[in-house]
């Protein structure tokens, strides 16, 4: 979900560390604010594995890996403690997929984990 402030003059700022204080955003006394909430735009992303077979998935950046973990899981059937999802090199393990640069028509790699004996 995205936030926008918005101030009585006019000024939009986006609300997107949820670390600080209202009071951070140089408000004066006596301001009037708008909160705008928005949801986040759905994006197709392409979920590829190690066969080069394609599934496409409808996702928002704000998704968590987990989350898309478990809907990889139950629509691939493979288990979640047993599969990698790769994206630009890197493994996603956790956080939000915009975290890994997840955009609009990107591919995830989706390997599995070896098991030792």
């Amino acid at each position: 979900i995205g936030t926008t402030l918005v101030f009585n003059n006019g000024q939009s700022t986006h609300l997107n560390d949820d670390s600080r204080a209202l009071s951070s955003y140089n408000l004066l006394s006596g301001s009037r604010v708008s909160l705008l909430v928005t949801e986040p735009a759905t994006i197709q992303v392409f979920l590829k594995n190690e066969k080069g077979t394609n599934s496409t998935y409808e996702v928002t950046p704000e998704e968590t890996v987990e989350n898309f973990r478990k809907r990889v899981q139950e629509r691939e059937g493979v288990p979640a403690n047993q599969l990698r999802l790769i994206h630009e090199g890197k493994e996603m393990q956790a956080g939000k997929l915009a975290d890994y640069n997840v955009r609009e028509l990107s591919t995830i790699f989706m390997t599995l984990r070896l098991r030792g004996g």
